[in-house]
């Protein structure tokens, strides 16, 4: 049986988000809260605004599951929530709509930024797209906007679909929740009263690289190898989340995790459940039968090469399997069969 681990510590080196891009990534972000903040104090003083806002991170980034791209022009993706804070309740608010525009000219009222190419206003969010960073790195940020009160629990401005409850800050819970990593709320609720426990946390913890993490890392790089009909990260991340079968090796969780997955969606009617608000909405509901299919098949093949990768007794073979999911950015194994390089280490050949 060909052993691959090696192969996918390499590979997780070249898919994983490195620090030097990390921080990279996040001056620009806290940039742009500077340049929304100095904005909104104008529009707010304009248009005699008495809601107070917030920044709160989420998303990939925070999670550690964020990759790079296969194409370097590709764009990476950025979430970072904004929160007003009220105590109108949804029929009394402005519009969603309202809220939009105003982020909208807080941005275009701030200090002006060369490398924002675009503003686009989603229904679900404000994305600024950027022109690349040292010119290594093209990115756009996503600014989903909030409404929360006393009871805590942030509504989305969805334009289309109007207000309903999101937490962000929750699935981020949920996930570190499944690794046991200590993570705490407060990280991001109060950012600047736990700073130094959160850097401790981000040194002593996260930076061992759970293999959680790697696994839903894996998923989210084979679906921007494959492209088309794809699921996006979320999806990828919830299905790695409840499906996470933990091996010594990575080659063989991952098969299992696969394995677990198409049993997972088999059994269920082909959903994935978000585990926190909107709980048990279904992600798969909008999806036309053509990219249910598209996925479905995906799946398939990646079950059927990852059990006959591990089956495999030659690791270069083994490795071609891997690379048909996961691209050429997956690296080649050796032409030797197993018992060959076991018989080697153990010094018989």
């Amino acid at each position: 049986m060909a052993n691959c681990n090696g192969l996918f510590v390499e590979y997780n080196k070249t898919i994983r988000l490195d620090n030097d891009r990390r921080v990279k990534l996040r001056v620009k972000r806290n940039n742009l809260r500077s340049r929304i903040s100095g904005g909104y104090s104008i529009v707010k003083n304009l248009d005699k605004l008495e809601h107070l806002m917030e920044f709160q991170s989420q998303g990939s980034y925070v999670m550690d599951t964020i990759i790079n791209p296969e194409d370097p022009n590709d764009q990476y993706d950025l979430d970072d929530g904004i929160y007003f804070i009220g105590s109108l309740n949804r029929d009394d608010r402005p519009q969603p709509e309202t809220f939009h525009n105003w982020i909208i000219k807080s941005i275009k009222s701030g200090q002006s930024d060369y490398e924002i190419n675009e503003i686009i206003d989603k229904n679900t969010c404000v994305r600024l797209v950027y022109s690349s960073v040292d010119g290594d790195i093209n990115y756009h940020i996503d600014l989903p906007i909030y409404y929360v009160n006393s009871t805590n629990e942030p509504d989305l401005a969805n334009k289309k679909d109007w207000w309903h409850i999101s937490n962000p800050v929750k699935f981020i819970i949920w996930f570190e929740d499944l690794m046991e990593s200590g993570f705490k709320s407060e990280y991001i609720l109060k950012s600047t009263s736990y700073e130094d426990e959160y850097r401790t946390w981000l040194n002593d913890i996260r930076k061992k690289d759970h293999q959680l993490r790697r696994i839903a890392r894996y998923l989210k790089a084979w679906g921007d190898f494959k492209k088309g009909d794809m699921p996006p990260g979320i999806i990828m991340t919830i299905l790695a989340g409840l499906n996470y079968v933990p091996n010594d090796r990575d080659d063989v969780s991952l098969k299992d995790t696969l394995i677990k997955i198409n049993e997972y969606l088999a059994n269920n009617g082909f959903k994935c459940l978000r585990p926190t608000t909107p709980e048990d909405e279904d992600l798969f509901e909008n999806y036309s039968d053509s990219k249910k299919e598209y996925f479905k098949n995906a799946l398939n093949s990646f079950v059927v090469s990852a059990k006959k990768a591990i089956d495999l007794s030659n690791q270069k073979e083994s490795s071609e399997e891997w690379e048909k999911h996961l691209g050429k950015r997956f690296p080649k194994g050796q032409n030797i069969d197993s018992d060959t390089k076991e018989k080697r280490a153990k010094g018989y050949t």
